[in-house]
């Protein structure tokens, strides 16, 4: 890499088009989390749904409404969440199956516990824990 080229620091968005924006916010809301905004300048199509990480940086996930019935989600494969333990990635699983959204049973990978839950519009949404995040004893 070039010196005078700047560093990537983090994600600031990721932009989801999907088919019903009230649908797919309480999906954001009610399953992960995150909290609802509006989007600037605020738009009846458009939304923003935040979560604060512990470190205190917000991730934005915008929302915008427009994918036409039928289509074919492409061009994404998923959006990864970390969770800080293996726990939450079974609470989410499990709210999942009690909401009857489709999620993958939680399960090890690279090193990784994870499950993924697909959200109405068909994007998979990976919950993950990395190793070393879970407390031990004598913290629990």
């Amino acid at each position: 890499m070039r010196p005078d080229r700047p560093k990537l620091r983090r994600i600031a968005h990721v932009e989801l088009r999907v088919r019903d924006l009230g649908q797919s916010v309480a999906f954001y809301r009610d399953l992960l989390g995150l909290e609802r905004t509006d989007a600037v300048p605020p738009s009846e199509s458009t939304c923003v749904c935040t979560a604060k990480s512990e470190i205190g940086d917000r991730f934005g996930l915008v929302l915008t409404q427009g994918l036409p019935s039928g289509t074919e989600v492409t061009g994404l494969d998923h959006l990864s969440f970390e969770v800080p333990t293996r726990q939450d990635v079974r609470d989410i699983y499990e709210e999942a199956r009690r909401r009857d959204i489709h999620a993958t049973q939680p399960r090890e990978f690279n090193s990784y516990y994870q499950s993924y839950v697909f959200d109405p519009d068909g994007y998979k949404i990976e919950v993950i824990a990395k190793p070393g995040n879970e407390p031990g004893p004598e913290t629990e």
